[in-house]
């Protein structure tokens, strides 16, 4: 048995403040839970003061693929998506 290891980017709907950015953040870390494995979050300047996060997770084959992930992240308050951009095993 493998892990699947995803990079997903997190995008809010406006151009937020750096506190507003560290919410996100700390949801993220709140709401990934076992089996799930955070790895790294990073926030990313992407244009006109627009940040977005990088999501790094593992999650074992066994348990459901990255659906249940990327529902939990679009559930944090001023995310208006979330897209899984890579993905590899382990």
């Amino acid at each position: 048995m493998g892990e699947v290891i995803a990079l997903i980017r997190v995008m809010p709907g406006e151009v937020l403040n750096d506190d507003e950015i560290q919410k996100i953040v700390e949801n993220v870390k709140n709401l990934v839970k076992p089996p799930v494995k955070l790895g790294k979050v990073e926030v990313k300047n992407i244009a006109f003061g627009l940040k977005g996060l990088d999501v790094t997770v593992s999650v074992p084959d066994d348990k459901g693929g990255l659906d249940p992930v990327v529902e939990i992240l679009s559930g944090i308050k001023n995310v208006k998506s979330v897209e899984v951009t890579d993905v590899g095993r382990m």
